[in-house]
């Protein structure tokens, strides 16, 4: 019997050995990632109208045990190709897809069983009409088999969601309904489901460290550690998703959420009827959750009821919100602790907000009770808030006493923290806030005080600071005829600091205020502002700097001729802003500022700034921009330049003329401009190394002391192609006295020069060049960071021979010969090229044209000269006087035709042309057509470079070319004529 139970043993685990070793070949020779990455990416597409794209899809079954799995890397989830933003939805570096081997045999729905996705980023998108990144993601298939439009209606059975897990995601968000971003930073996520017959049940679990939630133009507001654990219905016949329990969690207070949302996906509404309130109704339970660095829980005894609640009702679509009703309610509360004296024996609170965003003015927060009393602390509050969302009506009455010393000797402070000064605060307001807007100080109704004493609040845990010697802050509305309101502050030796984040301080800051309203005249805003050693730093080493600052600003109220208005003069002696080793320092900068209020409720400046000079630098340049004493008038973002002197590098410019919507440089939206550019020295080598970013540079901003070495800067590698944003739209007339490119120096240049899409297009650019006048045309369009295109059309009249390379700089490459004359030339080239990204042609990239015509010049008698001439029996002279020579030049595939051309010396009549390679090698015939020996010869010369040549005499190639003789011209071939006469035309050289 033993031996039976030992055979079927070993027969058994043969066979599972012969499985897993089977599962192994098929896994490792067979299907080979190679093979299912595209067989897989075609099954996961087949039903998207997205589209899936992974790298690398690779099957695996022991790591997975006793599951299948498909194991993805490095791949994304893109949006319905037709939607108009392809923003990516989903990418991650590693995916698992788990897959049942029953569902696979059966071939159903079920035969995914999890997908898995680890640190993915993920982006949801909905614009203001309410179209969605994710609308029509997966095909529907059309229902032909009825023909009335009718509805089908889903079935629960034919729907199947796998289990999802998400780990430590980064999720974002943009709502263009309510026009709200949303940041989640390491989100995990898990969803299960289960099918009925009419419904899906969800299990849902997620937690993240931060939410993030961002209005445009607003800050940001933080939810900590938030968690929600849900239990969901959804009912396809009445798309309702019934929310059966919810708990959600945020910083360990948790609350129960119950209620439904239902679906109304074809008119892209959502109907919302949910109730959360706050889970424990105990004081004590809600204070144990705070963190004992902010309140010990040591010895802690609270009483009192707390009680929040919220519901929220209504339709969210395009054009209406939900209604938010909140309740928040604390009654006889109060905290002691076992072995302190100290008690905060009456804390009480009754508040109701009313927000509903289609109706502002129904809005409200009505506070009827807000106190605490006790050990150091007396708070009272009360009042309304009407209007909330638009135009706040404020009636607030509030008393606030801190002594941060009563605190300390009567409470458990932990270690870490430090307490020290007094607060005092008192606040009456009766007002509209359309009126403070608008300038109508006399309808405010407004009486404040504020008042900080040696004020010294610090945690060492959270690198966290606020002290004060004094602030003093008052506000007073009189009770004569003239309903003054007087306002003034002073704050001596202030500093704030929380971490890295913000490093601010202030030596002294002073306002004053004063509105008189007198019914004989115009009413009087005026107010003085001084600040003194004003110092910030902030996070993303954003550092700011003021010495001193003067400001007298006047307010004008809005009437029925005029907007609200201020009017300003500020007066600085120094200014630095900076970011990491960007910065801009101002010295003594004079404003007039008028800042109004469009009839759309935006505020608008305008003005004009004066200054000594200005001193600049980013990363991208590796050279300092500064300026000399000039001036700059605004509107709003619209600039206007009057002979604004600007130095970057060795280049100066005196720039007249406007810009129109600078703050597109930031947000990426059209920027334009028409200006006059004058400059007496440009260097195109530094502008165009404008954006090689240093790896040194030792740029320092120290107060208002600015430190820097451009050499260091200057030397630094990674260069890259000079590239302009492309929403910049712009237009210069230019006049350059002198220009230096490369080792081309050119003055006297004048022309049109326009930028669009990225593009630099120099129109008929005039200029003068070693005693030579030169018509330019270029079009620059960089076509990545190493490698730009070049158009260009370079027209120059009588310039020495021996000289256009130091215009064309490559023509001793491309035409090595032309350095053997001497003399005044007619020279014309245009063609197009790639440029690297130290703005050199690639050579082999040259396509294009040239021709020159010269007369009464000089040929050179240089080595190959004197061997040709040997060859032809002619005695060169050191000079040799030549009375024409017209040539035509095409640039193709990495070498350079020569078209046959004419060259008279003395006694002889020769006609020269051949093929001239990059290599420097090349292959020329020369003909000679006229000589004393009444003999038509030929001469080929080849080689690698002009002073190792080879001389072969052969017979006269281009004899029926250069002739008057009709039956002559017939022999010759008719295509050089014809690509002669197209050169020329081509560059109107006729």
């Amino acid at each position: 019997m033993k031996k039976w139970i030992k055979r079927i043993s070993i027969a058994l685990l043969s066979i599972v050995l012969l499985v897993f070793l089977v599962i192994a070949i098929v896994l490792n020779v067979i299907v080979t990632p190679e093979k299912v990455t595209p067989k897989a990416l075609e099954l996961l597409n087949q039903d998207l109208l997205g589209k899936v794209d992974c790298e690398r899809i690779e099957l695996t079954y022991f790591s997975s045990f006793p599951k299948f799995s498909l194991q993805l890397t490095n791949g994304a989830l893109l949006p319905n190709k037709d939607f108009y933003k392809q923003d990516t939805l989903i990418s991650f570096k590693k995916a698992k897809v788990n897959l049942s081997v029953i569902g696979l045999i059966k071939k159903s729905k079920g035969a995914v069983h999890s997908i898995e996705l680890n640190s993915p980023k993920l982006f949801f998108y909905v614009d203001s009409l309410g179209n969605s990144n994710w609308n029509n993601l997966a095909k529907t298939a059309p229902d032909t088999t009825t023909t009335k439009k009718e509805k089908k209606t889903i079935k629960a059975s034919e729907i199947y969601i796998p289990k999802i897990i998400i780990t430590n995601a980064e999720a974002h968000a943009v709502d263009g309904l309510s026009k709200l971003n949303y940041a989640v930073e390491n989100l995990n996520l898990s969803i299960k489901s289960k099918t009925t017959n009419t419904s899906i049940k969800l299990n849902i679990e997620k937690n993240s460290d931060r939410i993030s939630l961002l209005k445009t133009g607003k800050r940001p507001y933080n939810l900590d550690h938030v968690s929600v654990t849900s239990n969901l219905e959804l009912t396809f016949a009445d798309t309702l998703l019934t929310v059966k329990n919810s708990n959600v969690s945020i910083n360990d207070v948790h609350f129960e959420n119950k209620g439904y949302v239902q679906l109304f996906p074809h008119h892209k509404k959502i109907k919302v009827n949910i109730d959360s309130e706050l889970s424990t109704r105990s004081l004590k339970n809600i204070a144990n959750t705070i963190p004992p660095r902010f309140l010990s829980q040591d010895g802690l005894k609270a009483k009192g009821a707390i009680n929040l609640k919220t519901h929220i009702e209504g339709i969210y679509s395009k054009d209406s919100f939900p209604v938010v009703n909140s309740y928040f309610k604390i009654d006889n509360g109060s905290i002691a602790y076992k072995n302190f004296k100290g008690e905060i024996e009456d804390m009480n609170a009754d508040i109701h907000t009313y927000i509903n965003l289609n109706s502002p003015e129904e809005s409200f927060s009505e506070i009827k009770t807000f106190n605490i009393l006790g050990t150091g602390i007396n708070m009272d509050i009360s009042g309304d808030i009407k209007q909330l969302t638009k135009h706040p009506i404020v009636n607030i009455q509030s008393i606030a006493d801190i002594d941060f010393n009563t605190i300390t000797n009567n409470f458990p402070v932990h270690p870490s923290v430090t307490l020290k000064g007094s607060i005092h605060s008192n606040l009456l307001a009766d007002f509209n806030s359309a009126d403070l807007e608008d300038f109508h100080f006399n309808k405010v109704n407004l009486d404040a005080i504020f008042q900080v004493k040696d004020l010294l609040i610090s945690s060492q845990k959270d690198s966290a600071v606020v002290s004060s010697k004094n602030i003093n802050f008052k506000i007073h509305k009189g009770e004569d005829n003239a309903k003054s309101l007087t306002s003034t502050l002073v704050v001596n030796n202030t500093v704030a600091k929380y971490k890295q984040w913000l490093d601010t301080s202030m030596k002294q800051v002073n306002i004053d205020f004063k509105a008189d309203d007198k019914p004989t005249t115009l009413p009087q805003f005026k107010a003085d502002i001084k600040f003194q050693n004003f110092e910030m730093q902030a996070t993303d080493s954003i550092y700011s700097y003021i010495k001193t600052l003067k400001m007298n600003a006047e307010f004008v109220p809005k009437s029925e001729s005029l907007s609200a208005h201020m009017t300003s003069e500020i007066e600085t002696d120094s200014v630095t802003l900076s970011q990491k080793t960007a910065f801009v320092t101002i010295m003594g900068a004079q404003t007039q500022l008028k800042v109004s209020k469009t009839p759309t409720n935006l505020w608008e400046p305008s003005g004009n700034v004066s200054f000594k000079s200005i001193y600049a630098h980013a990363p991208e340049y590796v050279y300092n921009l500064k300026t000399s004493q000039s001036g700059i008038a605004f509107v709003n973002d619209d600039i206007t330049l009057n002979r604004t002197k600007i130095n970057f590098g060795d280049t100066d410019m005196t720039l007249t003329g406007e810009l129109k919507h600078a703050r597109g440089f930031q947000n990426g939206e059209l920027v334009t401009a028409n200006l006059k550019v004058e400059s007496n020295f440009t260097d195109a080598n530094q502008l165009m190394l404008a954006l090689a970013p240093p790896e040194t540079g030792e740029i320092v901003t120290a107060k208002n002391e600015v430190v820097i070495d451009s050499v260091k800067a200057a030397s630094a590698t990674g260069k890259r192609i000079f590239r302009i944003p492309k929403q910049c739209d712009f237009k210069f007339s230019t006049y350059v006295k002198a220009f230096r490119m490369g080792f081309i120096n050119m003055n006297d240049i004048q022309g049109e020069m326009t930028v669009k899409d990225g593009v630099v297009n120099m129109n008929s650019i005039k200029l003068t060049t070693l005693s030579a006048n030169m018509d330019a045309y270029m079009k620059y369009n960089p076509q990545s960071n190493t490698e730009a295109s070049l158009d260009f059309r370079f027209y120059i009249s009588q310039i020495d021979m021996n000289q256009i390379n130091d215009v064309v700089p490559v023509m001793d490459t491309l035409f090595p010969a032309i350095k053997s004359f001497e003399g005044k030339a007619d020279f014309r080239i245009k063609g197009n090229v790639l440029l690297n990204e130290n703005l050199d042609f690639k050579l082999p990239t040259l396509r294009g044209v040239a021709a020159l015509k010269a007369r009464n010049i000089m040929v050179v008698n240089d080595p190959a000269f004197n061997d040709v001439a040997k060859a032809i029996s002619f005695k060169p002279k050191q000079k040799n006087p030549v009375k024409t020579f017209d040539v035509e030049i095409e640039f193709k595939e990495g070498e350079v035709d020569i078209l046959p051309a004419l060259l008279e010396v003395d006694k002889y009549r020769i006609a020269l042309g051949g093929v001239q390679r990059l290599d420097m090698s090349y292959e020329y015939h020369v003909s000679v057509l006229k000589s004393p020996i009444p003999i038509k010869m030929g001469v080929d010369i080849s080689g690698s470079n002009f002073s190792e040549h080879h001389i072969k005499l052969v017979k006269a190639k281009y004899k029926y070319y250069f002739t008057d003789k009709e039956r002559l011209i017939k022999k010759a071939d008719a295509s050089v004529f014809e690509d002669k006469e197209r050169i020329l035309k081509s560059l109107d050289f006729n």
